[in-house]
């Protein structure tokens, strides 16, 4: 059983076409997950929703499309995030903003029986706590307690990585449309069930940085110059945290 994963799409659309080529390039795959953030902080949010809902493909809510369907409370001074969640819903459509807010929390898969794939946005509790390459033993202990699959695959940090934890493989599968590991291609994963065992492989796929930056300015994307560095970049700022 082959599955590929991927996540933070973050509304590049021309990133998102460029991992679909690849993934037919790769295939064929047994089941296609989508791990959440769909739309916000990139010039093409209603299309790259209705891309994915023109394939076959599996797809979970991610903390920015709760924060979409919910505008979070944003912290006072931080008003570029307040100002893209605005910017985001005003291009959604009512029946966008529908689809997102029945988003699953996961997706489990079951090749056989006691080897089970759990994909989550974040954490297999709550939309928001990151699992970092760095998090602590006892902190990725907490976030895990009560797991009862193999391999739990996961975003939200955009740092593709893979560690474990006792017996569970954990599977960072990075960002489609904003990494932050410091290579600015978009970043997928393909879990492996081969019969006896998981196999991970991380893929990344080039894209035209220039065309996304482009489109920001172009619909007049708040903060368009900003978000734009940040994809050449492929790294976070300290006083503004990633989505």
């Amino acid at each position: 059983m082959r599955i590929a994963i991927l996540s933070d799409i973050h509304g590049n659309l021309v990133a998102l076409e460029a991992v679909l080529a690849d993934i037919d390039r790769q295939g064929p795959f047994d089941h296609l997950v989508v791990a959440g953030d769909l739309c916000m902080a990139g010039p093409h949010p209603a299309e790259v929703i209705a891309r994915l809902r023109s394939i076959p493909c599996r797809v979970i809510k991610g903390n920015t499309d709760a924060w979409l369907v919910k505008p979070p409370t944003v912290p006072s001074g931080n008003d570029r995030l307040r100002e893209i969640v605005s910017w985001t819903r005003e291009r959604l459509s009512r029946d966008d903003l529908d689809y997102l807010a029945a988003l699953p929390f996961q997706v489990e898969i079951s090749p056989a029986r006691g080897h089970d794939l759990l994909v989550v946005h974040a954490n297999p509790h709550d939309l928001e706590t990151p699992i970092r390459p760095d998090t602590s033993l006892g902190e990725l202990t907490r976030l895990t307690e009560n797991v009862g699959a193999e391999v739990l695959a996961f975003g939200h940090v955009h740092i593709p990585f893979v560690r474990r934890v006792g017996g569970l493989t954990l599977v960072c599968v990075g960002s489609v449309g904003s990494p932050l590991d410091g290579d600015p291609r978009a970043a997928y994963a393909i879990p492996h069930w081969d019969g006896n065992r998981w196999a991970i492989e991380h893929r990344r796929a080039e894209y035209d940085v220039e065309a996304t930056a482009r489109d920001m300015r172009h619909v007049k994307m708040p903060s368009a110059k900003h978000w734009a560095e940040r994809l050449r970049r492929a790294r976070p700022e300290e006083k503004v945290p990633a989505p």
